[in-house]
């Protein structure tokens, strides 16, 4: 199989790489050829140390090529591990991840996520660098690890996000030039509060709002001032101080034109339609909440983070607002959006299972059927425990729920007793003409 490796080497500085069409057509054939031994001689979970010394584009074809195959699955789960190749991957794959994210998907299929074991181990490599080298980190590794802990906060690792994040803000403080140094801590607190907040962390949470708003203390660039905005808007939001996030959503929204990034404008749009429901003006709401959809959708695509986001913020408003036959249809879409993008074990999906717990428990008190709410709460249940057992607080909020369903049954069935004993002892068979005397009596 070294073999192999050779052949994609030595094409890697060749004259083959003069074709831009020849070039893939060799590494995706070797990538087979390969894979395909591996598959029939090579151990299970067995390391490949040879990928290292392959190419960007070569290891994303060996990689993809591996996801084909469920032998080799769990060999696939210790390479993308390696926060090495990962970010190898993770760096080249800016511009298109679907092989990078069908590859993450494959491999959590033996049963546990990829992403919190790549932190990890991330954050264990980067703690032993620092510590043992004392030259000043690259501003292209800050910049990899702020796009890594984003797409960690993105795929819903908040807590590995913040771990990443906070890594990179020592970073930061290595950096010499203080203008660079500047611009790269504003862009690690304001992902850094991001990530805070959607891990309940309300104190760590306050502490980097309050440090993220001193630094634009005396700032007067509109497209900073913006970002910080929702970033606080959002923060507030979170921690249920409503008044003051729509103050804050305000505040960006009067620095929004039309060459504010779409994104931005998207998430403005959010928060205003939280808003509007909270304060239940809902025909405005409606309207607001569309045009942020619209938006996601024609700009983004169905298949995207931004687009779910957007489903999220219109189902649970609707889940609120007491609107369960629109809710559940959406809060469904939302679903198969995050695991088509993320994979079934992801912390999305358990959050989003919790919410269409409540919608059919919501609807099961006017049909009788809690069987599909008490499926989706106990889905959640089971998948919190099996890939963050250490989110104590969220598995006890959802056996809360569970609970409640079952108290919604139980009094459901006991009810229903009662009225159908009720209907037999009273049962007894009527003429012809005493029906028809009792029917025109109603």
């Amino acid at each position: 199989m070294n073999d192999l490796f050779n052949v994609m080497n030595k094409a890697r500085y060749s004259g083959v790489n003069s074709g831009p069409k020849t070039v893939p057509t060799l590494f995706q054939r070797s990538a087979k050829v390969f894979v395909h031994e591996l598959n029939r001689i090579g151990k299970p979970g067995v390391r490949i140390p040879e990928l290292h010394s392959l190419p960007a584009i070569a290891l994303s074809s060996i990689m993809g090529e591996m996801a084909c195959y469920t032998s080799v699955r769990k060999t696939l789960h210790q390479e993308l591990s390696d926060p090495v190749l990962f970010m190898r991957l993770f760096t080249n794959a800016s511009a298109d991840r679907y092989v990078l994210e069908n590859c993450l998907r494959k491999a959590s299929m033996v049963g546990k996520p990829v992403l919190p074991d790549v932190a990890k181990n991330w954050c264990k490599m980067m703690n032993e660098k620092i510590l043992m080298d004392y030259s000043s980190p690259s501003i292209n590794s800050i910049v990899e690890a702020l796009n890594l802990g984003k797409y960690l906060h993105d795929a819903g690792w908040s807590y590995q996000s913040m771990q990443v994040l906070e890594i990179a803000l020592h970073m930061t403080s290595f950096v010499e030039n203080s203008q660079h140094r500047k611009i790269l801590e504003f862009e690690c607190l304001q992902k850094l509060l991001r990530a805070e907040g959607s891990a309940l962390l309300k104190e760590k949470a306050d502490e980097t709002c309050a440090r993220l708003l001193a630094m634009v203390s005396d700032n007067t660039d509109r497209k900073i001032l913006l970002k910080v905005y929702l970033e606080v808007a959002n923060h507030h939001f979170k921690i249920r101080q409503v008044v003051d996030s729509h103050r804050w959503t305000r505040k960006a929204m009067e620095l929004m034109n039309d060459s504010t990034p779409v994104e931005s404008v998207i998430e403005i749009l959010q928060l205003e339609a939280l808003n509007l429901f909270y304060t239940e003006r809902y025909d405005e709401a409606y309207l607001v909440v569309s045009q942020a959809i619209h938006r996601a959708r024609s700009t983004f695509g169905h298949l995207h983070r931004r687009y779910a986001d957007t489903l999220y913020t219109y189902g649970v408003c609707l889940l609120q607002a007491n609107v369960i036959s629109d809710a559940i249809p959406i809060m469904l879409e939302l679903l198969d959006v995050i695991i088509k993008l993320y994979g079934e074990l992801t912390p999305h999906v358990a959050i989003i299972q919790s919410y269409l717990a409540y919608g059919f428990y919501r609807r099961s008190q006017t049909t009788g059927r809690f069987d599909m709410a008490y499926d989706h709460i106990q889905k959640a249940i089971v998948l919190t425990k099996q890939i963050m057992p250490e989110r104590k607080q969220l598995i006890e909020n959802f056996s809360e729920i569970q609970s409640i369903i079952l108290t919604g049954r139980d009094e459901s069935l006991a009810a229903l007793g009662e009225n159908r004993a009720a209907r037999l002892s009273d049962f007894q068979i009527f003429t012809v003409a005493e029906i028809k005397q009792r029917c025109l009596q109603f």
